[in-house]
């Protein structure tokens, strides 16, 4: 049962529940002492829900009584980034500013998760805000990678990709700013989809910027993040984003989407360019993706090679963190009834893990955007950014972009905290956020979809991962070639260095 309850997929699980080989109870039970066992080395759990282990008695009592699952996400354990609200437990967002700020109602997603059977084992570390590619936290210290604890797990879901990745969940739900889903999904080996904004809704979530937010799933395989994907998209009234997803999603599930496979010679675009840019990237890394991307093309793909000119300066002209986030961010304190409703407040109150240099800057963000000259300039350069990517799709007639998800594997902690990688407050609004080589910024700035699908590993043993970005709508699309990429890759490694560690 043990290994059973830790590593099947969740369509594995819900046929042994249906058979009767394991029950809920049993399930959460082992990952809830999986998380006791190694969680003081990971350090990705920063809260446990202590009704998680009643949540799946029900279910069990469900399933006896009437001979059916509760839904099709039975049994299955889930973890959720702490940006996210669970009645009757804290929405910290990482920061010890928030610590004692107690949600009062659930999430619309995590009401979702639950409706249809899912357990939620607890909420998962991040960094302050969401404002670091970093899984370090002034409320919960340092997350680990599972595959190498002296290194950084990403961020900013660092806990739960780094929880999904040690087998603490079978899934996990993270949100997407600028690449917080799929950073950390990549470095730590997992398939991680920021879905088209409003495809699910952020009512009861924090967000960094409003109209480019989107949480998503985490899992360790395409089929998992497709069902998680039914189960979260949706119509949610309070949440006007929300609408035109739903009227234009069509028939038919995400999960009957990968079956039917991707179309026939579907044609990728390969920006190679943002396969290997500057010295500080591993060639390492371009190498698996190219090997990846021959796979793709030996199953039917055809590869086709574009370039996005001007890339730097458009990603830095489209930036919204410093002129849109402190207002975005307050308005969420505000409807939450916090404490503190100023994020402003706290960088005064110098509650914030020092290492987060981007913070500041953020904070000192005009109150209302509408009131700084830039933004204007910046909601065109937007659009200019979209139209430039979207041509590409229509001249080349593409079904996805391709890439690496991060230019290099997960970095040692010792250089995140030596600051290799974090812009310092002298670069602020002149530069994109750092100087980490990520590539998720594209179709965060754009609000297009994109998701991570881990292809190989380097000669150390760390996972690759390969960035698919698609046209907005078009997730079900994304998610098919997902599933021939994944097919047509070696599978991830399991972790298991964590396990042997006790004090990193």
């Amino acid at each position: 049962m043990t290994m059973l309850a830790r590593t099947d997929t969740i369509a594995a699980l819900l046929s042994s529940y249906r058979a009767g080989d394991v029950t809920a109870g049993e399930v959460i039970e082992c990952h809830l002492g999986r998380i006791e066992t190694f969680d003081t080395t990971v350090n990705s759990i920063v809260t446990i829900n202590p009704r998680a282990a009643d949540d799946a008695a029900r279910l069990d009592d469900h399933l006896e009584r009437t001979g059916e699952l509760r839904g099709p996400l039975h049994g299955i354990p889930v973890v959720i980034k702490d940006n996210i609200d669970l009645a009757g437990l804290p929405t910290a967002f990482g920061s010890v500013a928030f610590a004692e700020h107690i949600a009062t109602s659930d999430a619309v997603l995590v009401t979702r998760l639950k409706e249809a059977g899912a357990v939620v084992l607890g909420k998962t570390t991040m960094p302050d805000f969401a404002v670091s590619w970093h899984g370090h936290s002034s409320r919960s210290g340092i997350t680990r990678n599972p595959y190498d604890t002296a290194r950084d797990p990403g961020g900013s879901s660092s806990g739960s990709a780094a929880a999904v990745a040690a087998e603490f969940a079978v899934a996990g739900i993270g949100t997407d700013t600028g690449g917080s889903i799929r950073v950390p999904a990549a470095l730590c080996g997992l398939v991680g989809l920021r879905p088209s904004v409003g495809l699910v809704s952020r009512t009861g979530t924090a967000v960094l910027v409003g109209d480019q937010d989107s949480p998503g799933p985490m899992a360790r395989c395409v089929a998992d993040v497709a069902a998680l994907l039914d189960v979260l998209a949706g119509w949610d009234h309070r949440d006007p984003y929300t609408a035109l997803p739903s009227v234009t999603r069509g028939t038919g599930t995400f999960s009957e989407r990968i079956a039917a496979g991707p179309s026939r010679g579907a044609r990728i675009g390969v920006v190679r360019a943002l396969c290997a840019s500057g010295p500080e990237d591993d060639p390492e890394v371009a190498d698996v993706v190219d090997e990846a991307l021959g796979a793709l093309r030996s199953r039917g793909a055809v590869l086709v090679e574009v370039e996005l000119p001007n890339l730097t300066a458009m990603l830095r002209d489209t930036l919204m963190y410093f002129l849109q986030s402190r207002r975005d961010v307050n308005e969420y304190l505000a409807d939450a009834g916090a404490a503190t409703q100023d994020i402003a407040e706290v960088v005064a109150r110098g509650e914030f893990f020092p290492h987060l240099a981007l913070l500041p800057p953020l904070a000192a963000g005009p109150r209302d955007p509408c009131s700084a000259p830039a933004y204007a300039r910046a909601l065109e350069r937007r659009t200019h950014l979209r139209n430039t990517v979207a041509g590409l799709f229509a001249e080349h007639g593409l079904a996805a972009l391709a890439y690496p998800t991060v230019r290099i594997t997960a970095p040692l902690w010792a250089d995140v905290e030596a600051g290799t990688f974090e812009d310092g407050p002298a670069h602020g609004r002149d530069r994109a956020p750092g100087t980490f080589p990520t590539n998720t910024l594209i179709a965060a700035q754009c609000a297009f979809p994109a998701l991570t699908v881990p292809v190989g590993q380097t000669g150390r043993g760390l996972p690759v991962g390969l960035e698919l970005l698609g046209l907005p709508h078009h997730d079900g699309d994304l998610l098919a070639l997902a599933s021939d990429l994944e097919l047509a890759c070696p599978p991830r490694p399991v972790p298991t260095g964590y396990q042997q560690v006790v004090n990193p």
